[in-house]
């Protein structure tokens, strides 16, 4: 009798302990002060499955050749003209459900039509797999990204100098948010783009990786 009380208890515990466990740590609340507001209730660490629900991914063009999936979509809102974002935590078998080729019309510079294979994404067809880690952002030309950038996150103290090789971007920032996320943001001049990064385990940010 003994014994039963004790399985019981345990397996009570257990069953309590769980979604505690796998709930998300990460949150917009915790994070929003770094969020664009064009994007909404994003974040970095968000589900694949809810990222999708906030953004059309109707449009998005995937490549996954990579241990990440990527993908690139326009994005005609405030300032911003296109997104590119990386998602962790998929296999080629996930990448199969929702994923699908087709053909789509592209210009060329001297605005001749041509069409071309690319994969897009089913977002009805995402699995509740896969965590969102990288948000690139570009903007457009005529728009002070850099002022925005400065306003957001602070003067930068590390930014590229003239001659200086192994800097491919223009400004960085490390920041920290309260629900324990490493940010690394980078500041691109050239692009006008700004990427947004989370340091999360086993993402191609992670040291140890």
């Amino acid at each position: 009798m003994k014994k039963t009380f004790i399985l019981i208890l345990f397996l009570l515990l257990a069953a309590a302990a769980s979604p505690a466990q796998t709930k998300n740590k990460y949150s917009y609340l915790k994070q929003k002060q770094f969020i664009p507001v064009e994007l909404g209730k994003v974040y970095l660490g968000m589900p694949f499955a809810d990222f999708a629900r906030q953004i059309d991914l109707k449009n998005a063009e995937v490549d996954n050749r990579f241990e990440w999936l990527e993908a690139t979509l326009p994005f005609a809102k405030g300032n911003i003209e296109s997104i590119n974002f990386k998602v962790y935590g998929l296999t080629e078998e996930d990448n199969a459900k929702f994923i699908y080729k087709t053909t789509t019309g592209k210009k060329t510079e001297r605005n001749e039509d041509y069409e071309v294979e690319v994969q897009m994404i089913d977002p009805a067809k995402i699995p509740a797999k896969g965590i969102v880690y990288e948000i690139s952002l570009r903007y457009k030309k005529a728009f002070d990204l850099k002022a925005q950038a400065i306003k957001m996150f602070g003067v930068s103290k590390d930014v590229y100098k003239a001659g200086d090789q192994f800097h491919i971007y223009d400004m960085q920032w490390t920041k920290k948010t309260t629900d324990g996320l490493t940010w690394l943001i980078r500041y691109y001049e050239e692009t006008n783009a700004l990427m947004l990064a989370g340091v999360i385990p086993k993402t191609e940010w992670d040291p140890g990786v």
